[in-house]
């Protein structure tokens, strides 16, 4: 609702900007933030901005917040989740792509499959399955998930 839109815009502004594709409104914001607030945790869902800028598939946004920096796998602190989880879940496997060639960590060739987990114990094959996003089932097979 409205009350959490203002909530969002007064206390979120660069998840607002990953959710909604400003990326100008992004740059100007990671210019001035400090690092804790590139990695701040929403109180809605409990998601960072690389969350927020991969369940909604805003591309550029993912990428600006990857060239500052931002840990690729980083995990919510209370449901375990990758922005890979989240991507997956949100349906968009052009974000999927964009994490796995910063790093992103969502095959089981290079780590135990218990590090992929969410807290229910799904992975970001779990999320897109779960969803029925075909394209993003295919984008991890090809790249080396089972």
């Amino acid at each position: 609702g409205s009350e959490s839109e203002a909530v969002i815009a007064r206390q979120y502004p660069i998840h607002k900007a990953c959710r909604d594709g400003d990326c100008v409104t992004l740059s100007r914001a990671v210019a001035v933030a400090s690092p804790d607030q590139l990695v701040a945790e929403d109180q809605f869902y409990g998601w960072t901005p690389i969350h927020w800028a991969s369940y909604f598939g805003k591309v550029e946004c993912l990428n600006g917040l990857l060239r500052t920096g931002v840990n690729v796998n980083i995990r919510t602190s209370r449901f375990s989740q990758t922005p890979a989880h989240i991507a997956a879940f949100g349906g968009h496997p052009t974000c999927l792509l964009e994490l796995l060639k910063s790093g992103a960590d969502f095959h089981s060739k290079r780590l135990c499959c218990s590090f992929l987990q969410d807290y229910l114990g799904e992975t970001p094959m779990h999320k897109a399955a779960r969803v029925g996003n075909c394209e993003c089932i295919k984008t991890l097979l090809q790249n080396g998930a089972r």
